[in-house]
């Protein structure tokens, strides 16, 4: 006797209703569709962001590539300067690439037919974008612990690392026949170096350091000195057979004449210690010494607006990966057609144009022209308008609620009269 096929169990229960596939209950979260439209969104979005991140790192290849080939640092130290730099470059790309991965997605869900398919099958819009949204959700709150937690630390020990780079392996490559001026007041000139023991020999450094005398040495032979045994930082010479000639600024007459057997030359005398006392920039703070140092300015009187932005950016930013996931699913579906080629220009268009927008934002709130945190939630709330007029314009089935319509009036009114503000503040007084 034949066994009866067992239907495979779905999540989307269906029945036919002339000729068509209707659903009888609303698909349950993470079912099999949310699932492969959450596994492409990955796939694209993580090629877009290997693409982007690169692309936007080469801006620092350069100085990378001054200190392997004329500072001589080495691959380590190379490949912690990218680590220290990647997060700020994340917080960049990761809003591109979200927008790249949901216009790609559902890109091709459109132009394979599966969207007017799972639509005419009782899908809305707002249910198909819910894997896009989640994802975008999911990229707010990855860019957000990046840009209040991560970046502030790295942006620093970067510029530590670097400023340290610049300073100590300088050093190690003091250019024979010449006159060094890496350093301010000092001047080294060395006739031969031996690179097998790290010798200088025929050493000749005018250093006008201090304010009351100018020191001229002459030495037969200089190499690197450590603070101490343990440290692999050099942070002077130390110069053999040589004579030190002291001569005052101001009185000529009085002059000085010694020689010596050993010199210790200090050229750097506590400016590493400086790089760890100085004080941090605006990139370089947390959100609680943000708030501190705003409010302390404040009080004093002093000019916050930089300070006010940057604030600002560590939130705008976020929400721009939200933003962006919104307009990415009603605009592939619109377009229809929108292979990889096309989401990846409408992606730069889209990214061009909000930073664009950022940049003039941040420019006017730093300036005080305008409040910070309009010039800085300006492109986002510009984008948002974007997103709720694709959303509507394609998602014409499901009505919003009125008061959803309200806070849209609102929020285009709001954006309306921020634009005219800047713009007389953009208009000079006649």
């Amino acid at each position: 006797m034949q066994q009866p096929r067992r239907t495979p169990h779905t999540s989307l229960p269906a029945s036919r209703v002339n000729g068509a596939t209707v659903f009888t209950r609303r698909p349950r979260p993470f079912c099999l569709i949310d699932r492969h439209l959450l596994s492409e969104m990955t796939a694209s979005f993580a090629l877009g962001l290997v693409t982007f991140t690169f692309v936007l790192l080469m801006d620092q290849m350069m100085r990378v590539m001054d200190l392997i080939i004329n500072k001589g640092a080495p691959v380590s130290v190379v490949l912690r300067l990218i680590a220290y730099v990647l997060p700020f470059s994340l917080t960049v790309t990761i809003p591109m690439s979200v927008l790249l991965a949901v216009l790609a997605t559902y890109g091709r869900v459109s132009s394979e037919g599966e969207a007017v398919v799972l639509k005419a099958s009782g899908l809305s819009l707002y249910r198909l974008m819910a894997p896009g949204v989640l994802f975008g959700i999911v990229a707010t709150l990855a860019t957000l612990w990046i840009s209040t937690l991560i970046q502030p630390s790295s942006t620093r020990a970067f510029k530590t690392l670097t400023y340290q780079l610049y300073h100590t392996r300088a050093l190690t490559a003091l250019e024979e026949g010449i006159f060094n001026t890496e350093y301010p007041g000092l001047a080294i000139y060395v006739d031969r170096s031996d690179k097998r023991d790290g010798t200088f020999h025929g050493v000749l450094i005018i250093d006008q350091r201090s304010q009351a005398d100018q020191h001229l040495i002459i030495a037969q032979k200089g190499q690197l000195f450590n603070k101490d045994d343990d440290s692999e930082t050099p942070i002077g010479l130390q110069l053999s057979n040589g004579v030190l000639q002291i001569g005052s600024r101001d009185d000529p007459a009085r002059y000085r004449h010694l020689d010596f057997e050993t010199y210790d030359l200090k050229i750097f005398d506590g400016a590493l210690a400086e790089t760890v006392a100085r004080v941090r920039q605006s990139k370089e703070m947390n959100l609680e010494e943000l708030r501190t140092e705003i409010a302390r300015l404040t009080r004093d009187g002093g000019k916050a607006w930089p300070l006010q932005v940057e604030l600002h950016k560590k939130f705008a930013l976020p929400i721009a990966c939200l933003i962006l996931s919104l307009i990415g699913a009603p605009l592939a579906i619109r377009i229809k057609k929108a292979s990889r080629g096309v989401s990846l220009a409408l992606s730069v268009a889209f990214a061009v144009f909000y930073y664009i927008l950022l940049a003039t934002g941040e420019s006017l709130g730093a300036r005080g022209r305008i409040e910070p945190a309009i010039g800085i939630w300006f492109p986002n709330l510009t984008l948002g308008v974007i997103a709720i007029s694709l959303v509507l314009a394609e998602g014409r089935e499901a009505a919003l609620p009125a008061k959803l319509q309200s806070l849209i009036g609102t929020a285009i009114r709001l954006q309306r009269s921020a634009f005219s503000r800047g713009r007389s503040l953009l208009t000079p007084d006649r």
